[in-house]
């Protein structure tokens, strides 16, 4: 035990209790606040682009068409081209066409483009035919030019069941834009 307590000369056992009871103390904050939130700043942007417009030119028109007791398909390729399958004919004096849009927008945007699964085509009697498998050109997605524009080619296959009605047969396909 340290006799010395109250005079000058130290102890070395108080001394080191002194001081650690020091450090101890000015570590404990008695009314010092916590740091418990933070505040920065951001910026905020924005950059309003023009909408993307699709008009339809024209629809896909398959021509004049016979059906047998052998059910077949005609197919219009984007570029005009028509095609048949099993015994499915073609009136080669009737046109066919793909469907025709015009797409417009932001200059040089790039876009999606998105086609219907199928549809069903009726005709005034009630008959039903499908059209399916659409294809486009451009595929998938496109760009618009400097000017802001792009045509927009669709094509299809309708298949034609055996001894498929005569009759005009109508539907309505939706095609979609989106820029990306």
């Amino acid at each position: 035990m340290c006799l010395h307590m109250f005079t000058f000369r130290a102890c070395p056992r108080l001394l080191i209790a002194s001081a650690a009871a020091s450090i101890f103390l000015a570590s404990v904050p008695w009314n010092a606040q916590h740091v418990l939130a933070a505040t920065t700043s951001a910026s905020i942007d924005a950059n309003i682009v023009s909408t993307i417009n699709l008009v339809a030119r024209n629809g896909i028109v398959f021509g004049d068409i016979a059906a047998s007791s052998i059910p077949g398909s005609v197919s219009i390729d984007v570029d005009g081209s028509r095609t048949t399958t099993g015994g499915t004919t073609v009136n080669s004096n009737t046109s066919a066409t793909p469907a025709r849009y015009e797409v417009t927008g932001d200059p040089n945007a790039l876009y999606s483009i998105t086609l219907p699964e199928s549809v069903e085509i009726t005709s005034a009697a009630g008959d039903l035919m499908v059209v399916d498998s659409f294809v486009s050109a451009p595929s998938g997605s496109g760009q618009l030019d400097p000017g802001g524009r792009q045509n927009l080619t669709v094509g299809a296959t309708m298949r034609v069941g055996s001894f498929q009605p005569f009759g005009a047969y109508t539907g309505v396909m939706a095609t979609t834009v989106e820029y990306n």
